[in-house]
């Protein structure tokens, strides 16, 4: 799926499962994935890592991919992997969730609007904090 994701966006699709195991699963453990089932099938993943938000002066979690098969898109998916991570970044004390989207991609840039994200101008940068961001966490 992350290839699938790269080769949208016009990225080299390097992606293979002996790297996911490695960086999602070894230690040192690089990136954190949350993957949404259908039908005993994955069809949507979020990918994250730690960070450091240096506007808050707070440790994050930054997440580095959002993707849901166009299939299973408008089905609630994507919002229930990013509740799932802002559940992670809550549960780890984090202080914040933030991650990117292309200034081109309005339907992107209003759902995340209504997630309760704050959208920077011309940073491209959506972030989540304080009740926003357990609001969403605690939604089931």
């Amino acid at each position: 799926m992350a290839n699938a994701l790269n080769r949208y966006e016009g990225l080299p699709q390097r992606f293979t499962p002996a790297i996911i195991r490695r960086d999602a699963f070894g230690r040192p453990r690089r990136i954190r994935v949350v993957v949404a089932e259908l039908e005993r099938r994955v069809v949507g993943y979020a990918a994250t890592i730690d960070g450091y938000n240096t506007d808050l002066a707070a440790p994050e979690n930054f997440m580095l991919d959002l993707f849901v098969e166009a299939r299973w898109r408008s089905h609630g998916i994507g919002r229930a992997l990013v509740a799932a991570v802002a559940r992670e970044t809550v549960r780890r004390r984090l202080g914040s969730l933030q991650w990117g989207v292309r200034a081109d991609n309005a339907r992107a840039r209003r759902f995340y609007r209504g997630l309760g994200a704050r959208i920077g101008k011309g940073t491209g940068a959506a972030l989540l904090t304080g009740r926003a961001l357990a609001r969403l966490a605690a939604a089931r």
